[in-house]
């Protein structure tokens, strides 16, 4: 284990025992969901004609509403970095600081990459054969798109991490390690969205609490602000899932079910929920 005094809080860390360290990351977890769940059938999801005169007005509205949404959810996770990076240090303990090692290395692409790689294609040859080949073909396509993008963005604003002391709003553009966002984060929601893409039922559900939990880690661990987390969090999952599936399309995936005649076996999709009236994390079960 990496001790976080040499390579991650700055600040000293007292020993204060293995309850008050274990609760410390469920104490930053709630702040980490912007707000409480919500779940939604696809049935009842909110009608964008309501939000204009017709359906591209609508379309519109809701395109304007989400910018907003979002642009508020990262404007209020700025002004929690220095509250929550406070909770997290004032929390410390041996095994906060265990649990949150764990997080550090699934979401290191050099330690996990490989393996992960390696077992998806293995599983697809296993279960799906040739199609299960494209389809763990499709889902590192995802997950490399989603990476590289939150690279370019944490390479381009070259925001200072919280142990620089620098303080929130300091910046040093086209450096490298810098903070905003979280590159193993983002790493760990696009490997989260492109299960999600390619594989049926509910099997992206422990990738997406094992993405979390790393995001909690980059906090607890004092080497992201929560803003890098949300941030990078946001692009794994939206480039890494776009990504898979246009890797899909282009690779000729098809559903498990569609050679066989059977019914197509249930989906559980699991997407952030942005709309007029809530936001929260959108679960959809088959009905």
């Amino acid at each position: 284990m990496t001790p976080f005094g040499h390579r991650g809080a700055s600040r000293r860390i007292a020993r204060t025992g293995v309850p008050r360290g274990g609760l410390a990351p469920l104490r930053v977890a709630w702040l980490f969901l912007p707000l409480p769940l919500a779940a939604q059938d696809p049935a009842s999801a909110p009608n964008p004609d309501r939000a204009g005169p017709g359906p591209a007005g609508g379309e519109t509205s809701q395109t304007w509403n989400r910018v907003g949404l979002g642009a508020g959810v990262l404007g209020g996770a700025l002004l929690l970095d220095q509250s929550i990076r406070d909770l997290a240090l004032d929390h410390q303990g041996a095994f906060g600081r265990d649990l949150a090692e764990g997080g550090h290395t699934y979401g290191d692409w050099k330690r996990t990459a490989p393996l992960i790689a390696g077992g998806g294609i293995l599983l697809g040859v296993a279960f799906d054969g040739e199609r299960g080949v494209r389809r763990a073909t499709s889902a590192f396509f995802g997950v490399f798109a989603g990476s590289m993008s939150n690279t370019v963005v944490n390479w381009t604003l070259g925001r200072s991490r919280p142990r620089d002391e620098r303080g929130v709003l300091h910046f040093d553009p086209f450096r490298g390690n810098a903070s905003l966002g979280s590159g193993h984060t983002a790493y760990a929601f696009a490997i989260a969205a492109a299960v999600d893409e390619v594989t049926d039922g509910g099997w992206a559900i422990p990738f997406y609490v094992a993405a979390a939990g790393t995001g909690l880690a980059r906090i607890y661990g004092d080497r992201h602000w929560l803003s890098d987390v949300v941030v990078g969090g946001f692009i794994g999952w939206w480039v890494g899932g776009r990504a898979t599936a246009a890797a899909a399309d282009w690779l000729r995936v098809e559903a498990s079910s569609a050679s066989s005649g059977r019914s197509p076996p249930a989906r559980v999709r699991i997407r952030p929920l942005i709309a007029g009236d809530a936001l929260g994390v959108q679960f959809r079960f088959p009905g």
